[in-house]
């Protein structure tokens, strides 16, 4: 975990990027005074957009980015308690200090981040974020799919271990910084270039993510990792059923089988190394067909459903909506 450090251009974000805000806020704050806090301990919608509507200025959902998701949030609640995605988050923050909390598995972490510092949350964690300060609070959030970082890793010849992200909490890096920023000033370009740039800048934000801020595990060594020729063998099976398949369950337990592993100790496994479950794998893949079918065809949102493997519309938007942030009608649109 990262200690926050005093940040020498504070004083610039405070001033360029809270001020101009602060009335913004005060209609709002009259609002939302007499929220309770108690009742966002444990709540029931896991995407923070729909959690706090009120607090979304800007966002990538309706621009079909295919690799990044981006929320850029304003809010005066005193705390805001973010539940656990099945994506990483990156947070930047604009505003004053904050003091984040963070919960994964069973560790704790905790620190500030300043001005124009940023918070990692792995997939998986739960964090809240308080601040003292009479100005909103102003955050940029990023999100990257376990599945599109593992990608990356593979590009740049990191297949040869077992990513692993703990909560960092306030430091420092320009490189994360310039990145978001660019994210961000791309939200108010709705055009094909500007979808292709943002792309382009998820794959820069994963390098970074995956050479400073991540830790490389030899699976070989490490407990309740599987095996690199093992995992590649694993994936490449249930690729081969979904690049076949219209409608179906992936038989897991025949995959298991097939790579000589007990069907609980490849679950386990699998997700030790992947960092999702394989049911997990399997949805972000079927998510990926449906995209580029979307982008492709003209076909009915309802026959991609059933060519990406769903077995009803509805479980589809739902999947969808989890693991992309938006509708399928939302990407479409957006395309």
């Amino acid at each position: 975990m990262f200690q926050a450090v005093k940040s020498s251009d504070q004083s610039f974000w405070s001033s360029a990027l809270v001020d101009p805000i602060v009335n913004r806020c005060e209609t709002w704050r009259d609002s939302i005074r007499n929220t309770r806090i108690s009742n966002l301990q444990t709540p029931s919608v896991s995407d923070v957009a729909q959690l706090y509507p009120e607090a979304v200025v800007a966002s990538s959902d309706a621009f079909a980015w295919q690799d990044i998701r981006v929320l850029h949030l304003r809010h005066s609640l005193n705390e805001m308690v973010v539940p656990s995605s099945d994506n990483h988050c990156l947070v930047l923050n604009l505003s004053a200090p904050l003091q984040v909390h963070a919960h994964l598995g069973k560790r704790n972490f905790e620190g500030n981040v300043l001005a124009g510092e940023v918070a990692i949350m792995p997939a998986g964690t739960s964090w809240s974020c308080q601040s003292e300060s009479s100005y909103c609070s102003n955050t940029l959030l990023l999100f990257l799919r376990p599945l599109f970082v593992r990608k990356v890793v593979e590009r740049i010849d990191f297949s040869h271990g077992e990513l692993v992200f703990t909560p960092q909490i306030g430091f420092k890096s320009k490189h994360i910084r310039h990145i978001a920023m660019s994210l961000l000033s791309e939200l108010n370009e709705a055009n094909v270039m500007g979808r292709l740039y943002a792309d382009s800048l998820a794959i820069g934000l994963a390098m970074q993510l995956i050479r400073r801020y991540s830790a490389l595990k030899d699976v070989q060594i490490g407990p309740g990792g599987m095996a690199p020729h093992r995992l590649r063998k694993a994936t490449s099976l249930i690729d081969q059923h979904l690049a076949g398949e219209e409608e179906g369950r992936v038989a897991l337990r025949a995959v298991a089988k097939e790579v000589g592993m007990s069907y609980f100790h490849f679950s386990r496994a699998f997700k030790q190394s992947m960092g999702m479950t394989p049911t997990n794998y399997i949805a972000e893949r079927r998510i990926e067909r449906a995209k580029q079918l979307m982008q492709e065809t003209g076909l009915p949102i309802a026959e991609i459903a059933l060519r990406s493997g769903f077995s009803s519309q509805s479980h589809f938007t739902t999947s969808f909506r989890r693991l992309a942030g938006v509708t399928p009608r939302s990407f479409r649109k957006g395309i």
